[in-house]
Parts: C-alpha cells; sequence; structure tokens
C-alpha cells in the first residue's frame, strides 16, 4: 500500500504508528524480511510483539536490523498507545545503533530516537493520522554529531464499505523532498486481502495480497523502481486471541 498507512490500527502500528496501537484487542508476534531490489547487503530483517494491558491501552515492541557484516543498522523499540473515546495517543523510544566492520575502518555509533503519534476517528468511516520521529532531533553519539533524521507524516484512512480501505498520506524527511503515497486494500472474502499503492519521490509502484488462517496471517508484497527495479517483503504473523467471559 505504499506505507500510507499512518491512520490505520493494527499490529504493525508499532513500527508504522504507535497511537494505532490503541485499538488492537488481541496480542500477536510477527517477523518480516525485505530485500531491496536485488542487492547484496540491502534486506532487512524484524520482529515485532503487541500486548494489549486492557481495553484502551496497548503495548509494544519491535527491533530491526538492516545491512551485512560490513555495514549494518539495528533498532530496537518500545512504545504504548493508549485511546480515550476516538483519539488515539501513542509514544515509542527507540534505540539506534550503526556499525561499521570495513577492513580500513571499525566504529559504532549509538542514538535515541523519540517517537510520537496520533490518530482521530473523524466519522465511523474516516481515521486522521499524523506521526513524528525523532521528535527530539537526536543525534549519534561520537565526534561526527550527524542527526538522526526527523520524519513527519499524516494522512487519512477512508473505509466506504466492509473491507475496503482508502489511504493517502503525505511524509516529510529532512534528508529528502516531501514524499505523496496513496494505498488500497479490498477483501473479496474476509481471509483474503488484495492491496496496491504508488508513491513520489522516489516514484514506485506497490502490490501485494494477505492471507488470514484462524491465528496466522500471512502477507507478502513487491514494489517497483524505474531506476533500480524489484524489492519483495514478507512478513508472517500469529495472533492469540483474548478469550471472552461468559456471563
Amino acid at each position: 500500500m505504499a506505507n500510507a498507512v499512518v491512520a490505520q490500527s493494527d499490529r504493525y502500528s508499532v513500527v508504522n504508528n504507535i497511537a494505532g496501537l490503541a485499538g488492537v484487542r488481541d496480542a500477536s508476534l510477527f517477523s518480516s524480511y525485505h530485500t531491496y531490489y536485488g542487492f547484496d547487503g540491502l534486506g532487512t530483517v524484524a520482529f515485532g510483539a503487541v500486548m494489549p494491558v486492557n481495553n484502551s491501552l496497548t503495548t509494544g515492541l519491535s527491533i530491526q536490523r538492516f545491512g551485512d557484516k560490513l555495514y549494518n543498522e539495528l533498532a530496537f523499540g518500545v512504545g504504548a498507545g493508549h485511546r480515550i473515546n476516538r483519539i488515539s495517543l501513542g509514544m515509542k523510544i527507540n534505540y539506534v545503533q550503526i556499525a561499521v566492520n570495513a577492513p580500513s575502518l571499525a566504529l559504532s555509533r549509538k542514538a535515541l530516537a523519540v517517537e510520537m503519534g496520533g490518530i482521530a476517528q473523524l466519522s465511523s468511516r474516516l481515521y486522521f493520522g499524523a506521526h513524528m520521529y525523532n521528535v527530539t532531533q537526536g543525534g549519534f553519539s561520537g565526534e561526527s554529531g550527524v542527526r538522526l533524521p526527523t520524519i513527519l507524516r499524516a494522512g487519512l484512512t477512508y473505509r466506504p464499505i466492509s473491507g475496503l480501505h482508502l489511504n493517502g498520506e503525505l511524509m516529510k524527511n529532512t534528508a529528502f523532498p516531501t514524499s505523496f503515497r496513496a494505498g488500497l486494500e479490498y477483501a473479496p472474502v474476509p481471509s483474503l486481502f488484495l492491496r496496491t499503492g504508488i508513491a513520489t519521490h522516489p516514484g514506485t509502484n506497490h502490490f501485494g495480497l494477505g492471507y488470514a488462517a484462524n491465528a496466522f496471517n500471512v502477507d507478502y508484497a513487491v514494489h517497483t523502481h524505474s531506476q533500480l527495479g524489484w524489492s519483495h517483503h514478507f512478513t508472517v504473523a500469529y495472533s492469540f486471541a483474548r478469550k471472552t467471559k461468559t456471563e
């Protein structure tokens, strides 16, 4: 869906917009693998866990590692989303580390990044979401003083009918031009999800599908870049459904 998901609420909100966790009712685990444009060393492995505390508060953690032995980035984050009436708010703290292990250079830099987000239910079908990564504009340790990028995102999710999501958002990374993203998800049957999306700066096209089988969810997606080619994304998730009390 071109990552146009800032106003959605699901288990993946732990990495997309932490405020979206407030709408999650079941504990779950998921793991993802992303490979970019067929280049060696450009891959991300991710793991996430979501744990509801009560009907209005849900916590989560995420671990992501990008790169290979020569250069890699590791991010570990914990956060929570809380819902009050039609407003969901969330905050997450991330520990970020980059490491270079080349024959002529070896270094390691660390940083803390705080992110905050919110989702407002404007009507029964329309949601608005906003998210900011690196609120404090933190930087890496060491003499270089390189700052982490600050990323701002805002967008809408519209659900005109059951099983159809239409999403759009704007994203601004301090190091790059503003990007527009739009995505669509359609469920022809309750267990099958078809997805597509487009994005600008850079221009990419996105396609994917998901399948839900009882407690398991499997998602696969690809996106294309006119010069660099194809990227592949795979996620598997398991949900621990809560037991309901019988009166």
